[in-house]
């Protein structure tokens, strides 16, 4: 028999360690370089903050619930919250890669310098990668058959800058180096930005501060965790026959629906400062479930754009006055930087990223380069790495074949100019995707999308669960590569994992949240009959 195919992957989070155990399912050989001590990037927490080494804050809690942020064939416990702690979801998936023996395939403290075309690469599509032992500082080169790249996009910090910035006597961080807030306390300090970042920085800072203000250009829609009915909101928002209202439906509609029905009755951001310029469809919302409390107490106070810096403090746009500040915390977000790529690739990927399926590069001869976790996702993230990373796997195997250079660039066209109409234009336009959508264009590559006639008619019960019902991610185990026995019953079962942290009973049914708006409606018509 021939060797086995050897696939480097260029970081150790989430995306690459999905990828060593759905390459091992091909049996494939994976050969992980992780820069830092530690597996799972983002999720396992340090006291320092390093550039280039995604960071979080001991109190960050995850941003989709557990089922919906759950491997597809493997189940959290039902004793665990909807919304992990990071301490906690990284537990899980410590399980689930000890479960698939899949830490020993990482290299810890290896940076990856350069990943290059080899010498017999227009025959063969084979790479090599050299890698640097950071604490030796030995540098070693190999062959690989494929590579993946998993190193993300969120993890070079953002700085915008502004006048008088330099004359700024107070303390200027980026929320990647926030790590606690009691040295805020009883102080003014400016957070700025509008994104999860931000928000998590101004509310966590505002319980000690004497006065924090939220600078924003352009506003947010903020979802909280608890949606309709004290479900997980993505529980209730991701469900199939939404995503088909969502397409069938013009965009301004269905943005307006869900503004009115479900943003607005919690958080009215037009009665704030800064209201939103855009619908909700038009920009992902972010969440925070304290930002509403904290706004209406005074506790924060939003404010424009920054202007100008003095020595003491900051200008806001339309205003004259200086608010003093102690410290400004820049939350506006990441940029990406491949340096270790040749630079043909590394040029066309930092100035706009475009890859077929979020993941191809088109204009290469073999289809042995992919990048996992280069996606902005309207909904959970952690399934789509996933089911990226199963794509990647088949592709690599010989399973699947990828079309042409011209459909691939005919895709990524019509990607792009999808999301510009959407989102308006950005570097990061063409890697905006919708959750279920787009994990049904992955799963149709591999044959994991559930045949949804074939199922009506087989299994009326699960077809209800599967149209009706949450969109997680154990349906795309019930066919394809590698389906999984238990797809079924996670499936049917994912309400009693959902509701028993909440008040520890085993339930038979939970109603759906469609049932429960046409009772209120019905309740409602009731008296004027």
């Amino acid at each position: 028999s021939s060797p086995r195919k050897r696939i480097a992957i260029v970081g150790g989070g989430f995306c690459g360690i999905t990828q060593i155990i759905m390459l091992k399912e091909e049996n494939l050989e994976p050969y992980c370089f992780e820069k830092t001590d530690k597996p799972f990037g983002t999720w396992n927490y340090r006291e320092e903050s390093t550039v280039g080494v995604p960071s979080l804050m001991p109190s960050t809690i995850i941003n989709h619930s557990k089922e919906y942020g759950a491997y597809s064939n493997f189940p959290p416990d039902k004793e665990l919250p909807n919304y992990m702690k990071h301490k906690q979801i990284l537990n899980y998936f410590m399980s689930y890669a000890n479960k698939n023996d899949a830490l020993k395939h990482i290299q810890y403290n290896s940076e990856v310098l350069e990943v290059k075309r080899a010498t017999d690469y227009e025959e063969t599509g084979r790479w090599n990668v050299s890698v640097k032992n950071t604490i030796s500082g030995k540098v070693t080169s190999d062959i690989y058959d494929g590579v993946v790249i998993s190193v993300g996009h969120i993890n070079i910090p953002n700085w915008p800058s502004y006048e008088g910035q330099n004359l700024f006597k107070g303390k200027i961080i980026h929320t990647h180096s926030l790590k606690g807030v009691a040295e805020y306390a009883n102080k003014n300090v400016v957070a700025v930005g509008m994104g999860c970042s931000a928000l998590d920085a101004a509310v966590e800072t505002s319980n000690v501060a004497n006065q924090v203000y939220l600078s924003t250009r352009s506003g947010a829609h903020v979802l909280t965790r608890a949606g309709p009915h004290g479900l997980p909101v993505d529980y209730v928002l991701f469900r199939r026959y939404i995503t088909i209202c969502l397409d069938v439906l013009p965009t301004n509609l269905c943005s307006w629906l869900l503004e009115c029905f479900l943003l607005d009755l919690k958080f009215n951001s037009r009665l704030y400062a800064v209201a939103p310029k855009f619908h909700i469809l038009s920009k992902d919302p972010v969440f925070n479930d304290h930002l509403a409390s904290k706004l209406i107490s005074g506790s924060i106070i939003q404010k424009r754009e920054i202007s100008k810096f003095t020595e003491t403090g900051v200008i806001f746009e339309g205003e004259t006055s200086i608010t003093e500040a102690d410290a400004v915390i820049i939350g506006t977000g990441y940029t990406w930087k491949l340096p270790f790529l040749e630079k043909d690739i590394r040029t066309d990927l930092e100035n706009q990223i475009n890859l077929y399926k979020c993941i191809w590069p088109p204009n290469l001869k073999h289809s042995t380069l992919a990048f996992a976790g280069f996606f902005l996702p309207f909904g959970p993230g952690f399934p789509i790495g996933e089911l990226q990373c199963r794509f990647i796997a088949q592709v690599l195997a010989g399973n699947v074949k990828l079309p042409s250079k011209k459909e691939m660039l005919e895709d990524i066209t019509k990607r792009n100019e999808d999301n510009e109409h959407r989102y308006g234009p950005s570097d990061k336009q063409n890697i905006h995707v919708d959750y279920v959508q787009y994990k049904d264009e992955l799963a149709e590559q591999i044959g994991a999308k559930p045949n949804l006639w074939k199922i009506l008619f087989t299994d009326p019960q699960l077809w209800l669960k599967l149209v009706f019902g949450p969109c997680v991610p154990y349906q795309f185990r019930l066919q394809g590569p590698h389906p999984w026995a238990g797809a079924r019953e996670a499936i049917m079962t994912c309400d009693e994992r959902v509701i028993y942290p909440l008040n520890g009973k085993e339930i038979e049914r939970l109603e759906s949240p469609l049932v429960l708006y046409v009772k209120k409606f019905l309740y409602f018509l009731l008296p004027m009959a």
